[in-house]
């Protein structure tokens, strides 16, 4: 249950950005990364995907590789408390961004993933289709 009501808060923050990213349907493929962090971390690991990851997701995103991309924690839920979302228009969209994503991390930021790793100690990896959907009305403010 606590699984389905993140999947449904991923897909409800979601749509709009994919929406405004495109006209027509919604992309394909989100993949989702779960992650148990330290508690006391996740406020680090927020500065740290902020300061470090965001620039070089955002020129992936700038240069149509990505449509949209971002990290949510939580306060309140089980133990997966640090999420990473990516939307993409199809799984080999991914496969093709993460290989450029991980690339350019690891050039700019050489310790960044066993930094990231220090303090999590799991992750799960989850790639979805789109199955059915609503359009907002309206997208929120981001």
């Amino acid at each position: 249950m606590k699984r389905l009501l993140t999947l449904s808060l991923a897909f409800a923050l979601l749509a709009p950005a994919a929406l405004a990213a495109q006209d027509g349907p919604l992309p394909g493929t989100i993949v989702l990364s779960f992650n148990k962090c330290d508690l006391d971390q996740v406020g680090y690991l927020t500065q740290l995907t902020d300061s470090a990851v965001v620039p070089i997701a955002q020129e992936l995103v700038n240069e149509g590789k990505i449509f949209n991309y971002g990290m949510m924690t939580h306060s309140w839920g089980d133990e997966w408390n640090v999420a990473y979302y990516y939307v993409v228009e199809n799984q080999q969209a991914f496969f093709d961004f993460w290989s450029e994503f991980v690339s350019r991390v690891s050039e700019r930021h050489p310790n960044l993933f066993n930094e990231f790793q220090a303090r999590c100690s799991e992750h799960k990896d989850s790639i979805y289709g789109h199955a059915a959907f609503t359009a907002p009305a309206q997208a929120p403010p981001m």
